[in-house]
């Protein structure tokens, strides 16, 4: 007879059943720490200069000067702040890498930079005060710069007529056409077609098909714009027709080990929310949930969330417009994600 056998025999099972969960609990609480230490450890931070870091904080700037090139009232001079980061990094990013002028990343900061300056002086504005923030090799490169010849970046104008063949098309045309949309017709989204949607999403994989995920579909237009305005990352648009919140309820978890899954599977379920909503011709934009304490009670008080449920991603639909500009967010070479064992 093994130890833990004699002790089963000799310890009530209420006993034993508490201290099982003791231990998970312990086994738990270690895990989140060492996995909240990690994150601390590596993210990206603004004083930051090893090269994947500083790669990050460019990615996420130039993508924020794309949206500025993308949008519909498009204004003069917009984004000095933003301008003013691209140059820091592209700084930090010459020093953190040799090879920095292959970098696809610096790259992409030439190109945006390019089309910002092209944009401008086709209107005749003086860039003068958006030039003294970039050192001049910097500003006179990305004003040579010919994305064509090489990585691009910046925005392009999307063509609804693009669109109305969706649903005929193979999945990798569907894919590689999928473009985030921020700005939308004025026609409205029909019901049965939001129905097909979500009958779609369904065949989404779901941790031993347990099917946490909810879906809020919020069309008040006052509620959908409080959403936004509690939310933070959709400044500066027009309300969407239809705003949906995924959630994830947590009541379909069975242990402390399972504690990211929510998010995994409400990922899943919203990456295939964007792809239905591609495929039948209705115009999308994800946007975070990552609410501050005050950001989620407010969000559940408007939205009558329940505890037992985790925000994960809001998604914001439209019918497409005849034309409209959006960012081509350029993505990574496959290569340089891909580690072979």
């Amino acid at each position: 007879m093994t130890m833990k056998q004699m002790m089963k025999r000799i310890i009530p099972t209420t006993a034993w059943v508490g201290l099982r969960n003791l231990k998970g609990r312990l086994c738990g609480a270690r895990a989140e720490g060492a996995q909240s230490k990690r994150f601390k450890r590596w993210y990206s931070r603004d004083e930051s200069t090893d090269k994947t870091r500083v790669e990050t904080r460019l990615a996420f700037d130039i993508h924020r000067l794309e949206k500025g090139l993308s949008h519909v009232g498009f204004r003069d001079g917009f984004g000095k702040g933003v301008l003013a980061e691209i140059s820091k990094r592209m700084v930090l990013l010459e020093k953190a890498d040799s090879n920095y002028e292959k970098n696809p990343l610096y790259l992409q900061g030439l190109a945006v930079l390019h089309e910002y300056q092209h944009r401008h002086e086709e209107d005749g504005y003086d860039l003068s005060e958006a030039k003294c923030l970039f050192p001049a090799r910097i500003w006179e490169a990305a004003h040579e710069y010919r994305p064509e010849d090489s990585v691009e970046a910046g925005s392009f104008v999307m063509n609804s007529s693009s669109k109305k063949d969706n649903l005929s098309r193979g999945f990798v045309d569907l894919a590689e056409h999928r473009y985030s949309v921020r700005e939308y017709s004025s026609e409205p989204v029909p019901q049965e077609l939001l129905d097909k949607v979500y009958e779609v999403s369904m065949k989404t994989p779901s941790v031993c098909n347990r099917q946490a995920t909810r879906v809020y579909q919020i069309t008040d237009p006052g509620k959908v714009a409080e959403a936004l305005e509690i939310q933070g990352g959709f400044k500066g648009y027009a309300v969407p027709p239809v705003l949906l919140l995924v959630t994830s309820d947590i009541r379909a978890f069975m242990n402390n080990g399972e504690r990211n899954e929510p998010f995994v599977d409400g990922g899943l379920f919203s990456m295939s929310l964007l792809y239905a909503l591609e495929a039948y011709g209705l115009a999308a934009c994800p946007l975070n949930a990552m609410f501050s304490l005050d950001q989620d009670r407010r969000t559940r008080e408007l939205l009558d969330i329940p505890d037992y449920e985790f925000p994960v991603m809001y998604i914001a639909v439209g019918n497409f417009p005849e034309s409209v500009p959006v960012c081509r967010s350029t993505r990574r070479l496959p290569e340089s994600i891909i580690t072979r064992i």
